[in-house]
């Protein structure tokens, strides 16, 4: 039978059962302890309890007094006084969470609640190779694999957690996979394939000789050089000595975490928390799909390093569950390397290209913002290897490309799990009636971040006054992942705020000798790069549906989402690469496409949402940027990249001149960069970029996209 144990600091003793008020314990360790599955710990004064790491391994209620004879306070609602909650924190000094609700992996521990408490001034540390399995997430509370648990009508406030240093990439790891790259080449032209493949280099230069253009002929292969670049080129990317990076949940969640759980966190306050990792204020790691409900999630940062994605909430669902937990970059390119010999098996009999591959390769090689000429990975590679010289890092970036999603095609399910893929693809976090204000993160996603697969349902949400340097001052969705929003606000959110524009990495000028000629490579300068925006949402190769949600505010602003000097002030989508993954050209692409299986992205817009006084070229305040370079699209901006294996995008907007109206972008008239010689009036509203059909779509000449009132692209 069920029973009821006490807590009081001043009154409590220090052993007994504690199963009456008139002797309860003195600490909430100790009344944990003693309690049985079912039983209810109830804290009967407002006191602060300074103690170790509070562990639930069984199913209980943790209470307060207050609660249960106030049982509809809200501790979300501004106007609550905290100071009736009782408070639990770590020790002086000490650096360890407040408290961890600790299932084991397929023995979930039952119902578990904790409710009417203030949990403060935890410090969750990840430490490698420890006891904790939620590897130094949730520095207030963490709940670890178990789903039956419910927080509730708590405070957690001043939390944070703290990531392992990043150590060095052990050398004899980086020599071996750079081995494994550049043998690669010998795999796909064996000694004896080098006729064959010099005739036809022969044949297209014969070709060459009779274009236009000023084409350079192509030196014949060379085996040494080809080897040379490569190596020259991991060894830009992945230097000696460079960092190791975590990428599994270490350190997210600084006020809470659920680490392969779905709890449910209702009516809470989480505020003024910090991580450095994912999810400054609530975090979702693993397979699990909480609720987060009714909460008050305010004025939470990022930390100083480690991944600081999602200022409010973050979430990293599809991890590899057939590896460690504990997972960093070099554990995933050891399961690589195990596959290497097998993804050189698949690849030893590719075709030698052709004298017609080699020449359209040689003539795209001078422009490679076009759209590629040879969309098939493989194919692509072997015409690259003897033009490469052209461009070495686009023959690196090629290379590991294909080995990536050679070997994860052939062993996929050896690193995930495919039965967890599936849940993921099905189900999603739920975030309802939650007011998500004045957050900032280290990087993208002011409020929200959700990457790896992972779906979130946002209903009924305020998601005001966040901020990003990078992008998605509201809300950033990235790397196959899905957002629907359904009656929200999103607005005053600001991306982009790093000072400056950033800049391409300058490379210098070098020389090798291919094919019995000396070719210097010429250096190149560093550039300004347009990096993502999207001051209310950004999505980068994801799904998001829009229904009754409102980005921004008044038309005519800029009062609503505010971008830099970057594309998008409300709203920005894109299709293209994932990007690199701590300098390996590529691999989260290489994830999404072979693992998670993605092949085109949805966006929708119905006709009872508003993208308005939003703005593109803004800094907070709103103060315009001087000179703006990139800053189109002030409602929305939605780009189709090059990069073959790139989803592609299904969009429709409906009622499209009444949804998205009255936004501004700084930069008009521009000469495209994306359709030749045709000059943009501007970009206000809309601006849609196709690098792969070379079109350029903005309010002005936009009428052929739109049917009966609803723009659809492509």
């Amino acid at each position: 039978m069920a029973g009821t144990r006490y807590v009081h600091a001043t009154k409590g003793t220090t052993s007994g059962s504690f199963d009456t008020p008139a002797k309860p314990a003195r600490s909430v360790g100790a009344a944990l302890k003693a309690a049985a599955a079912g039983d209810t710990v109830v804290i009967l004064d407002a006191a602060t309890y300074f103690e170790d790491e509070l562990v639930i391994d069984k199913p209980l209620t943790l209470t307060s007094a207050y609660l249960q004879a106030h049982p509809q306070a809200d501790p979300s609602d501004p106007r609550f006084d905290v100071r009736p909650l009782p408070t639990l924190a770590p020790k002086p000094d000490a650096q360890h969470r407040v408290l961890r609700v600790s299932g084991a992996p397929g023995r979930p521990l039952g119902p578990v609640v904790v409710s009417g408490l203030r949990i403060a001034r935890g410090r969750a540390v990840h430490v490698p190779g420890s006891a904790d399995p939620a590897l130094g997430a949730g520095g207030g509370i963490a709940v670890v694999d178990t789903d039956d648990v419910r927080i509730e009508r708590c405070v957690i406030a001043a939390c944070r957690t703290q990531s392992a240093p990043l150590a060095a990439w052990p050398e004899a790891d980086r020599t071996a996979l750079r081995q494994d790259v550049v043998d690669l080449v010998d795999t796909l032209v064996p000694p004896f394939a080098e006729v064959v493949l010099n005739a036809a280099i022969s044949a297209a230069n014969t070709l060459i000789r009779n274009l236009p253009g000023g084409i350079a002929p192509i030196p014949s292969f060379d085996r040494n050089a080809v080897k040379t670049i490569i190596g020259r080129e991991f060894d830009t990317h992945i230097p000696p000595g460079k960092p190791v990076n975590w990428l599994a949940g270490q350190a997210f969640g600084g006020g809470v975490a659920a680490v392969w759980s779905s709890a449910v966190i209702r009516n809470c306050r989480i505020q003024g928390n910090s991580a450095q990792g994912r999810g400054s204020g609530v975090a979702v790691v693993g397979y699990g799909w909480p609720t987060v409900e009714n909460c008050w999630i305010d004025k939470n940062r990022s930390g100083d390093q480690g991944r600081l994605d999602g200022g409010g909430i973050g979430a990293e669902i599809s991890l590899p569950g057939r590896l460690t937990r504990d997972l960093s970059e070099v554990d995933l390119v050891r399961f690589l390397r195990g596959k290497a010999a097998a993804a050189r098996s698949a690849l030893a009999s590719v075709a030698m290209p052709g004298p017609i591959d080699l020449m359209h390769f040689a003539q795209w090689l001078l422009d490679p913002a076009q759209p590629p000429v040879i969309t098939d990975n493989v194919r692509r590679l072997m015409v690259f290897l003897p033009t490469g010289y052209r461009r070495p890092e686009l023959l690196f970036r090629e290379l590991f490309y294909v080995f990536a999603a050679t070997a994860l095609a052939l062993g996929r399910w050896d690193a995930w799990n495919e039965a967890e893929i599936k849940a993921a693809r099905s189900r999603s976090i739920t975030v309802k009636n939650a007011v998500i204000t004045d957050n900032v993160c280290g990087d993208d996603g002011g409020g929200v971040y959700g990457s790896v697969l992972s779906r979130i349902a946002v209903t009924g949400c305020r998601i005001e006054g966040n901020s990003a340097p990078g992008a998605g001052g509201g809300v950033r969705l990235t790397m196959g992942s899905a957002g629907a929003f359904t009656g929200c606000t999103i607005t005053r959110n600001v991306c982009g705020t790093r000072p400056g524009v950033q800049m391409s990495k300058a490379r210098p000028a070098w020389s090798l000798t291919v094919g019995g000629l000396t070719i210097t490579i010429p250096a190149e300068p560093s550039r300004p790069v347009a990096t993502p925006g999207g001051g209310g949402i950004s999505v980068r190769n994801a799904d998001v549906a829009l229904t009754t949600t409102a980005i921004g505010t008044t038309p005519g602003g800029p009062t609503g989402n505010l971008t830099s000097d970057h594309p998008g002030g409300g709203l920005l989508v894109y299709a293209d690469t994932e990007g690199d993954m701590a300098g390996f050209p590529d691999l989260w692409t290489t994830i999404q496409h072979e693992v998670f299986e993605i092949r085109d992205i949805r966006v929708t817009v119905d006709a009872s949402c508003r993208i308005t006084g939003n703005g593109a070229g803004f800094r907070a305040g709103p103060t315009p940027v001087t000179t703006p370079l990139f800053a189109k699209g002030g409602g929305f901006f939605f780009l189709r990249g090059a990069f073959p294996d790139a989803p592609t995008p299904q969009v429709s907007v409906t009622d499209v001149a009444a949804t998205v109206r009255g936004n501004i972008a700084q930069v008009h008239p521009y000469e495209s960069r994306v359709e030749p010689h045709v000059t943009v009036r501007a970009s206000h509203d809309v601006c849609i970029q196709d690098r792969k059909a070379l079109k350029e779509w903005t309010e002005t000449n936009d009428a052929p996209l739109v049917k009966g009132g609803t723009l659809r692209w492509p």
